[in-house]
């Protein structure tokens, strides 16, 4: 037998092996070989025969339940452990497969208490096994949206986890922290206030804090509520029971409990960053929404479908992106409009002529497999936008379809729907190719003028009682509430990669700024909440500070933080060697282009060619850097009169040099509607000319040194 006698028993009774289970253990050698061997069935049946020699013999009910759970019959996992734990209640190891098999049997609602008693016994003595556990939920709540509870999941899981887990968990708490279709305020770790009291009232804060640590925060959150109405000005305690309630996925007493702590907090930046996650959880949870539905219809021939829909104004194609998460990928993609699309020109009469959309269609081909028929799937509005939708798409192809009087529920085809008071931000317009991505910009500033200016200042919202950001802007008691707003509209323009300007929005309506947080040099800025960090005296840090900063700025991607963070960071001499200079002022640069300050842009590109060479780089591969960046940034204007000579740059030096360049240029002209400069005639004459001694000649501006004359590719 393989098994040190003088070890630990594996039914985890605590004794020796040798002094326990040791009757048993040539049958689980035997056992533990086909599994091993993956002869999962022949384990299960020896440990059905061996349960008859040692029915309460936990050691052999929890091999049976891992079992079991490994073959998916998952109730008979459960039914397993139930009784090893009727005979072995502290038994850790059951306690957490019965928790694990709980969820798989029954549901996240119904296995919650299993899983906290799993938190709480497993932590210490079965860490890796509790961190998948962790890890599980996290991605249950994925499902449910809850995103504060993903990401604290995720954070336990990786404190309980092996050292070969730990890497890849990181790097998924670093992408939640990075990914921009999650409200700022939200992203990031936020940390439980400190209370303070007397000896009795610690105590309690302790054993909440001790059940919080180990991932039991509705029940952490249960013990300082109790404490917060006890002592409901206790700002701190709400604060607390609020984090705690969004961990566990209850968004609803959250913002509940955020929202009286932002009432009670002295320290207006808490106070207005509790309030500002309570908004953005009302927002996601709230009832009045604006419905999405579906309508599906079997399609008899997919080729006329496809030819009738493409020949209507009203319907316009548009391109499927390749990852649909679909089992099949639709043959056709398109909007349905409420107006005729009618070409560039008609955009510049203003915003209200460019027409919106109403709907979406997928069109899928029949699946010989399955045998599922051809479908078309129309997704929009309910109401009228959905219904005159479908009228046109019946008058147009009405002989090829046959509408699903009974179609599936918008939430069992996974389309959500946006709270009313979003729609304040959204433009619904329908935008062809053919529009230059910088004019495209320029109409959405000017939307988003009109949203900060005039849209959103004069609609009644709920955080402010019904009252309109206008009319709270003279009423002292709802400043609070009021700065929250702001900041949730510039969480939702972030979202929608836009800025407002917040220095702005607060002059306009009449509100002091929150204040700066005073910065001594021994303070940890990477435990501060993102909404901390964009109160942070740039201009004050210390190097090691600033270098913080800079890197966390760069992951959240806030544009009017980070645009102020790497200004000051690229002048900072101190920290030259610390910083990935080239990548600061390519971010710069995008900042400006997206703004729309272009001359900015092209005076940061023009900046960076000046950075002294990076190791391993030539002056070659430098080069090639930043020209294309600018091709990037002039591409955005396809009239640029800069942009044909810098294409006949890539032709004339770049391409001889590296002729795998030429296809990828070409495929980023093509997005843009441009044609091959290779095809150019006057490109073309002009790098004959070079070739043979002409006027005009690269190499003459610009002698690469023979000993940095390689064959290199871009990306290397």
């Amino acid at each position: 037998m393989s098994a040190d006698i003088y070890s630990p028993c594996p039914c985890g009774s605590g004794k020796k092996l040798k002094f326990c289970c040791h009757a048993i253990v040539d049958d689980m050698d035997r056992i533990i070989r086909l599994i091993d061997g993956n002869q999962l069935r022949v384990a299960l049946q020896q440990l059905d025969v061996l349960v008859k020699k040692a029915p309460k013999n936990a050691w052999v009910g929890t091999t049976r339940g891992m079992l079991l759970l490994d073959l998916n019959e998952d109730a008979a996992a459960r039914d397993v452990l139930k009784s090893v734990l009727e005979e072995h209640p502290d038994n850790e190891l059951a306690i957490v497969l019965y928790a694990g098999a709980m969820i798989r049997a029954e549901g996240f609602d119904n296995a919650k208490r299993a899983v906290h008693r799993a938190f709480q016994r497993g932590a210490k003595k079965l860490p890796a096994l509790v961190s998948d556990l962790a890890s599980a939920l996290a991605t249950i709540h994925v499902s449910r949206d809850n995103l504060m509870a993903v990401r604290e999941h995720i954070a336990l899981a990786l404190r309980l986890a092996p050292e070969e887990r730990r890497q890849s968990l990181f790097v998924q708490l670093l992408e939640l922290d990075g990914a921009d279709e999650i409200p700022y305020p939200m992203r990031g770790s936020h940390q439980l206030p400190n209370v303070t009291g007397s000896e009795e009232f610690e105590k309690e804060v302790r054993k909440a804090q001790k059940y919080a640590a180990v991932g039991c925060w509705s029940t952490a959150a249960d013990i300082f509520t109790t404490l917060g109405n006890a002592a409901p000005e206790r700002a701190e305690l709400w604060h607390a029971a609020g984090l705690c309630r969004a961990w566990d996925g209850d968004e609803k007493n959250a913002s509940e409990a955020l929202h009286r702590a932002a009432r009670h907090y002295s320290e207006i930046g808490i106070a207005v960053e509790c309030e500002t996650i309570a908004q953005l959880l009302d927002d996601r949870n709230t009832n009045d929404v604006v419905e999405q539905a579906i309508q599906q219809a079997k399609v008899s021939s997919v080729s006329r479908l496809l030819t009738a829909l493409d020949a209507n104004p009203r319907i316009r194609r548009t391109t499927a992106s390749s990852e649909t998460g679909l089992p099949v990928p639709p043959v056709g993609t398109y909007v349905v409009l409420d107006s005729e699309w009618k070409g560039v020109e008609s955009i510049e009469h203003g915003l209200d002529n460019i027409p919106k959309a109403r709907s979406f269609v997928s069109v899928f081909d029949a699946n010989e497999k399955t045998g599922e028929p051809a479908l078309l799937v129309m997704i929009g509005r309910k109401g009228t936008w959905i219904d005159e939708s479908k009228a046109l798409i019946s008058s147009v192809v009405g002989d090829f379809l046959e509408w699903n009087p009974d179609p599936p529920s918008p939430e069992m085809a996974g389309v959500s729907s946006a709270s009313i008071e979003s729609q304040v931000y959204e433009t619904h317009w329908y935008l062809s190719d053919e529009v230059p991505l910088m004019r495209r910009r320029e109409l959405f500033d000017q939307f988003w003028t009109s949203v900060v200016n005039d849209k959103w200042p004069n609609q009644p919202l709920r955080a402010l009682g019904g009252k309109t950001p206008a009319q709270a802007a003279s009423d002292e008691s709802l400043r609070i509430p009021l700065l929250g707003a702001i900041f949730s509209l510039d969480s939702a323009a972030q979202l929608r990669n836009r800025g407002i300007g917040l220095k702005r929005v607060f002059d306009r309506m009449g509100v002091p700024p929150l204040p700066q947080i005073e910065v001594t040099p021994e303070m940890n800025l990477g435990a501060m909440t993102i909404m901390q960090m964009h109160r942070l005296p740039i201009d004050k840090l210390t190097d090691q500070q600033l270098v913080t900063v800079v890197n966390r700025s760069m992951l959240i991607r806030h544009d009017e933080t980070l645009y102020e963070v790497l200004k000051i960071a690229i002048d900072r001499p101190a920290c030259a060697d610390q910083f990935d200079r080239q990548r600061i002022i390519r971010t710069l640069c995008e900042l400006a282009s997206s703004r729309g300050r272009r001359e900015e842009a092209f005076s940061w590109l023009e900046r960076g060619r000046q950075l002294p060479l990076t190791e391993g780089k030539t002056a070659f591969q430098q080069g090639w850097t930043w020209d294309m960046a600018e091709l990037s940034t002039r591409l955005e204007d396809p009239s640029d009169p800069q942009l044909k000579a810098l294409l006949r740059r890539f032709v004339t030096y770049y391409s001889p040099k590296v002729p795998q360049i030429r296809p990828h240029i070409e495929q980023m002209l093509q997005a843009f509607g441009l044609p091959s400069p290779w095809e150019s005639a006057d490109i073309v004459i002009a790098t004959e000319a070079s070739l043979t001694g002409g006027v005009w000649n690269p190499e003459a501006a610009e002698t690469v040194p023979a000993g940095e004359r390689k064959l290199w590719l871009p990306g290397q």
